[in-house]
């Protein structure tokens, strides 16, 4: 030991002999670092490995050139199976004393040994995986990676602790038992194998024994390998057995050499395949874990890029609706102002203003715009109107019921509710043989107007199937319609009808026996409560009572 001023070594005496400090405290340093060394030891010879470490720990802390302190506790390390813990402390000491360290030797046996050293290298990435393994939940692969690192470090006491707590997670305690125990034997003191044995004790209910079955050295033979004498105990005196010689024939020696070739190979089969192929095993096993690891993170960034893309064409539809939104609002209001200045450039012709607001998409228009359109639209309600209604009825005596029944719409659009348009557009719907149709305009006629409910109930719901119908007072009829496929054939005829109103109508008409037969009439009806008459033509007399014409 040297002097920690000047580097002189000390003496017996309590100064330095170079500077004289006073060396009191130091010496007493390092005997209490000795001592500590020595607790270690001792723990150590008894396989309190947790003991020693931490007394060894405390020996460097007092004395940090304490080699043999330092050497020990890379021993106690490495039997530990803490190899890298080991190597360090044997790195340090060889840097701090370079004659006659044991760490020397120590060294050169690893690094001589590349099996060995690439053997923990692949311990530690194994035990590393499985810490990852158990932090995602992945039991079952830390399980597999765990045993692993046993099978390659036997003496690592934290890969022991690790799998026996997996299984008391799993609730297998004898599997734990088994293991803990086998930490025990390696390290009889450490707390955390102690503390999962009492886990085990506790959720069992049965002791543990943790008694070490050791073979006595003493009373093994013993076998001279120059002179193949074998030398054993007996009770105090020592038995020499001398060997015996013979000649070996050819055939024993041809059998020899068989079962060593043979024995040369089993060693092979199932010493050195195995180790190759656990190897490329272990490999492809990366490779696929790489290859797959890959595969997700490129899987990850397509569908991220793909949702990305989504979410643009997302946007770019808003954008392109909210487009077209705004264009067909604009082309709204140039129509409506161009239906405007038809309306005011020529008020006294409005049928181009009365089209030119009918091509105009009301839902698209807002404040001022849809009060313009409403005013323009009740001005011309009327006209629209009028004009719907003489062409619906010029359709309806020309037999062309499809634009009857669009031009009877158009009049309804104009002035919901009105009582000729409702009647002649059920009728046209009759005509087309619509039922449904006839049906739902006929019932709302009646709800508008109760006292057409005995006129037009004969054509609800497939009551009458067209034709020449007879009321009660005997007078005629006629419906108009197109009869194609119809053998019902309409004859001509005229006649005088009285009834309970004293209404009297007169017709004429011909018609043809074919299928599909159609015939005209025409005829005046006057009465209090007069009934228009599908087919007939006239002026329509707005009291309630005329014939089907036109509104000028």
């Amino acid at each position: 030991m040297n002097c920690i001023f000047c580097g002189t070594p000390l003496s017996e005496h309590d100064y330095c002999k170079g500077c004289g400090a006073d060396t009191t405290l130091l010496k007493r340093i390092a005997r209490i670092s000795n001592l500590l060394y020595n607790q270690g030891l001792e723990k150590a010879m008894v396989r309190d490995l947790s003991g020693a470490i931490v007394c060894l720990k405390r020996s460097l802390k007092f004395n940090k050139d304490n080699i043999d302190a330092r050497n020990l506790l890379g021993l106690v390390y490495y039997e530990t199976g803490e190899v890298v813990s080991a190597l360090s402390e044997w790195v340090i000491s060889k840097n701090k004393s370079t004659q006659n360290n044991l760490a020397d030797v120590y060294i050169d046996k690893l690094q001589s040994n590349k099996n060995k050293l690439d053997l923990i290298n692949q311990t530690i990435k194994k035990y590393n995986q499985a810490l990852l393994y158990c932090r995602q939940d992945n039991e079952d692969m830390a399980v597999i990676q765990l045993k692993k690192v046993l099978n390659q470090n036997p003496q690592l006491i934290k890969a022991y602790n690790l799998l026996a707590l997996l299984h008391l997670k799993r609730q297998e305690y004898e599997k734990a038992r088994k293991l803990l125990k086998r930490a025990a034997y390696i390290d009889a003191t450490n707390t955390t194998t102690l503390r999962y044995l009492q886990e085990v004790e506790a959720a069992t209910g049965i002791s543990t024994s943790l008694d070490m079955k050791r073979k006595k050295k003493y009373a093994k033979e013993k076998v001279n390998k120059l002179t193949g004498t074998t030398t054993y105990m007996s009770g105090n005196e020592m038995i020499i057995q001398p060997t015996t010689f013979r000649d070996s024939s050819a055939v024993a020696t041809f059998i020899n050499i068989f079962l060593g070739v043979l024995l040369g190979g089993a060693v092979v089969w199932f010493l050195v395949v195995p180790g190759t192929r656990q190897s490329i095993n272990a490999s492809a096993n990366k490779q696929v874990t790489d290859a797959n690891s890959k595969m997700a993170s490129e899987a990850s960034k397509v569908q991220g890029l793909e949702d990305e893309i989504s979410d643009y064409q997302a946007k770019v539809d808003a954008a392109n609706q909210t487009m077209e939104e705004a264009n067909a609002k604009a082309e709204s209001y140039e129509e409506l102002l161009a239906a405007a200045d038809l309306y005011i450039s020529n008020p006294n012709n409005q049928a181009q203003a009365a089209e030119a607001l009918g091509e105009i998409k009301a839902e698209s228009l807002s404040g001022a715009a849809q009060d313009l359109y409403d005013h323009m639209m009740e001005a011309i309600s009327d006209y629209v109107y009028n004009d719907a209604i003489n062409a619906a009825n010029t359709a309806y005596t020309n037999k062309n019921y499809q634009e009857a029944i669009e031009q009877y719409e158009k009049a309804l659009e104009a002035k919901p509710g009105d009582e000729w348009a409702l009647l002649y557009l059920g009728h046209a719907y009759y005509a087309v043989q619509d039922t449904a149709n006839a049906d739902d305009v006929f019932n709302e006629l009646i709800q508008k107007y109760p006292a057409r409910e005995a006129e037009v109930r004969p054509y609800i719901s497939g009551t009458s199937s067209g034709g020449t119908r007879r009321n009660g007072d005997d007078s005629q009829d006629t419906v108009g319609g197109d009869n194609a496929g119809d053998e019902i054939g309409q004859g001509t005829g005229s006649g005088n009808g009285a009834g309970d109103e004293g209404g009297q109508g007169t017709g004429s008409g011909n018609g043809e026996e074919d299928e599909g037969g159609q015939g005209t009439g025409s005829g005046d009806n006057a009465g209090d409560e007069d009934s228009r008459e599908p087919g007939s033509s006239g002026d329509i007399d707005r009291t309630g009572g005329g014939r089907l014409g036109f509104v000028e």
